[in-house]
């Protein structure tokens, strides 16, 4: 698809959210009518707005208020309406919308973009690999080294307890702590839980009133709900693809894949149908050449793909 020039963008995100919102009316249908015939990339414009905005019914709630609140009616100052409707539909569609994220990056200390991973050195001399879309504050003191993990994957390789170095190492994410009693494990957060995985030796993980120790290649979810738990299948070689640049799948839904995938995409990716979603994938592919990995899914789940400014749709 082409990537037509910002102002056609706009006024045919424009469009498409007055011919979405009711019926044109004559002077509309006009005026619509007249900005078609300026010019021949119109046309196909307006054509990839509307299949951005039927997209767009899978976007999360707080996105679809964002374009509702841009879309309301205000009478007196209707062409500043569209303006900002047909802004706000471009800007989700490239996905630079303020959101959630960066308030959080606000009270981070190191935190990566989508698609970036950063290797960080502590003030101790532990190390940290940072995944895509994280962050992190630190919380050093007299007493211990804390390492909040706000949002995101990190991967941890400890400075080990010495009598030169007699505090513990803690990581802090959401409800629980994870302190190191080896070398290297992995904290992931996210809105749904926290997983803890142990790459070589043992760490303690506490969430609420709950303990336990894990042993290396063991792992554990917990979160305010359900509390903490062991699961099973967890491996530190496919936990952390991600630092050798690869993205391993073994028989998972492509929802999950996909939403994988969108840690590193520039650009949203999603799939229609539920039964598309739940199609099963496995493979191994390369970070820096994601559009192939996803021709390769499409091809062999005999999938079609749109491609459209800052997304793409799988159905």
């Amino acid at each position: 698809m082409n990537d037509y020039p910002t102002e056609i963008r706009q006024q045919a995100a424009a469009w498409a959210l007055k011919l979405t919102e009711a019926g044109p009316d004559a002077a509309q249908q006009q005026a619509l009518q007249h900005w078609l015939a300026q010019d021949p990339r119109h046309h196909p414009a307006l054509e990839q707005a509307q299949a951005l905005w039927q997209a767009l019914g899978v976007l999360n709630g707080e996105q679809q208020n964002q374009l509702r609140a841009a879309a309301a009616p205000r009478p007196r100052r209707a062409p500043v309406r569209w303006s900002i409707a047909a802004c706000a539909l471009l800007a989700l569609c490239a996905g630079v919308l303020w959101g959630p994220g960066a308030w959080v990056d606000i009270h981070a200390d190191y935190h990566t973009a989508s698609g970036q991973i950063r290797h960080l050195r502590l003030p101790d001399g532990s190390q940290v690999d940072m995944d895509s879309d994280t962050a992190v504050a630190l919380e050093y003191s007299g007493a211990e080294r804390r390492v909040r993990l706000l949002r995101g994957n990190a991967w941890f390789t400890v400075v080990p307890l010495s009598p030169s170095e007699p505090r513990p190492f803690r990581v802090a994410a959401d409800n629980g702590v994870t302190q190191a009693l080896g070398t290297q494990f992995m904290v992931q957060y996210d809105d749904s839980a926290t997983t803890v995985g142990v790459a070589q030796h043992s760490v303690q993980v506490a969430a609420g009133a709950q303990s336990l120790v894990l042993q290396e290649q063991q792992a554990a979810t917990y979160d305010a709900h359900q509390g903490l738990k062991r699961i099973a299948g967890w491996n530190s070689h496919d936990a952390g693809d991600w630092r050798r640049g690869l993205l391993i799948f073994h028989q998972q839904p492509l929802a999950e894949v996909i939403a994988r995938i969108n840690r590193y995409h520039r650009g949203k990716v999603i799939v229609r149908g539920a039964r598309l979603q739940q199609r099963q994938i496995s493979g191994v592919f390369s970070l820096g050449d994601l559009d192939n990995a996803l021709a390769t899914i499409s091809h062999e789940l005999g999938a079609r793909q749109l491609t459209l400014p800052g997304l793409i749709v799988l159905y």
